[in-house]
Parts: C-alpha cells; sequence; structure tokens
C-alpha cells in the first residue's frame, strides 16, 4: 500500500487513479458526439435542460430532410402537431427498435413540444417507455418519460375541500 497525499491507498486505488484520464477524455468525447448530432436530444436530454440553440439546430436539421413515401412529413416538418404525432406513432407501432429514422421522427416532435405543443410530449413519452421496456438502459429512458410526459403538465386544480382549505380562503 502506498500513500497519496498523505493517504494510505491500495494497489488497486493507485491504478484507477491513474487511468482517470481516460474516463474524462471518454467524457468529453461522449459530449462531443451529443453535440454534433440534435436529432438524439429526445433520447439523451432532460427537456427543461435542452437549449434553445439545440433547438434551432434541430430545427435546422430537421428542415433538410425528406422522408420517402410518407406524405405527412412535410406538414409534420412545417409544425403540423396532428401530422407529427401521427407519423411518430404508425412509426412505433411498425418498429420494435430504435433507428436513425426514428431519431428523425422524434426529432420533430422535440421542436413542437418545446414550443409548446402537450400531444408531442405526450407521444415523445410513449416512445421512451417503449424503448425503454425494450432496452438493457431502459431505467434512464423510463426517467426520460416522466420528464418529458409531465413538460405541459398544468397544476392540479383545486376543488371541494382542497379549495376550502388554502391559505387565505374565507373561513
Amino acid at each position: 500500500m502506498g500513500t497519496h497525499q498523505g493517504k494510505v491507498t491500495s494497489p488497486a486505488a493507485k491504478r484507477r487513479r491513474g487511468r482517470s484520464h481516460v474516463a474524462r477524455r471518454r467524457g468529453r468525447r461522449t459530449r462531443r458526439l451529443e453535440a454534433v448530432c440534435p436529432l438524439a436530444l429526445w433520447r439523451t436530454r432532460d427537456p427543461a435542460r435542452i437549449s434553445p440553440a439545440e433547438v434551432l439546430r434541430l430545427a435546422r436539421t430537421v428542415a433538410g430532410t425528406e422522408i420517402l413515401h410518407e406524405r405527412r412529413w412535410r406538414a409534420a416538418r412545417a409544425g403540423d402537431a396532428a401530422a407529427a404525432a401521427a407519423i411518430a406513432i404508425d412509426h412505433l407501432h411498425r418498429r420494435k427498435a430504435w433507428t436513425p429514422l426514428t431519431d428523425l421522427i422524434l426529432g420533430n416532435l422535440v421542436i413542437l413540444a418545446l414550443r409548446g405543443d402537450p400531444t408531442a410530449a405526450v407521444v415523445i413519452a410513449h416512445a421512451l417507455r417503449t424503448f425503454g421496456r425494450l432496452d438493457a438502459a431502459g431505467r434512464t429512458l423510463g426517467g426520460l418519460s416522466a420528464r418529458w410526459g409531465n413538460l405541459h403538465a398544468s397544476p392540479r386544480r383545486r376543488t371541494g375541500t382542497e379549495a376550502a382549505f388554502r391559505p387565505g380562503a374565507p373561513v
């Protein structure tokens, strides 16, 4: 056993300490890959942490695409939430695994959800739950699913006895 900054360390601790730079480099590489492709935001980022600049990059990426044999894509790409949700639901029913096309379709929904469309957020949450059941990273996707599902949740309305007991209510 050796010492490091006055602390006794085991040989295993020395080996881990010696390789910490590798983990840091891998972390930077992962962040760079996420920065390169904005289409993966729906499955990698908490919706509250997606910046307007990332949404703009995603919108530019989606705007330059076309899905062959999908008549509704132009309308969905132009902001039609119903068309975008229909395309995503059809895609999720046909596919049982994630594909790059999934990223494109759900990336379009990210734009709509962050602009305020609650349907888009619910469809993203559904997709994350679906893939979470099929994937080994299910817990991570399940947590993201809950965050996307609650993106546009309205505060619960107070009715009945709850309203009578709120602070400042007349007695």
